[in-house]
């Protein structure tokens, strides 16, 4: 799902950081995930290197990492992967809603 933009920032130095947040719910999907997007930045010209990883228990705790990211100034993008499933019980409703 792709919100913004497919432009990659322009990262010039190697001070210069991506974040990828991943949950571990469903870790067998969301590794893909992770492992296509490195795949994927990496053809577009930046080093691995350059990613940081970081995993949170499920897709709920994504948006207050990317906060807590956000608000150290240290990354020019922070992206995130995560899977939600209607398993047939109240819980998506809680991470999706």
């Amino acid at each position: 799902m792709n919100q913004l933009s497919t432009k990659l920032p322009s990262i010039a130095s190697p001070s210069r950081r991506v974040a990828l947040i991943q949950s571990c719910w469903h870790r067998d999907i969301v590794d893909q995930c992770r492992l296509s997007f490195v795949k994927e930045i990496e053809a577009k010209g930046l080093p691995s290197s350059q990613v940081d990883c970081f995993e949170v228990p499920g897709a709920f705790e994504i948006p207050l990492q990317a906060k807590l990211l956000a608000r150290t100034g240290r990354y020019a993008a922070i992206v995130a992967t995560g899977l939600v499933v209607d398993g047939g019980i109240y819980r998506h409703e809680f991470v999706a809603g």
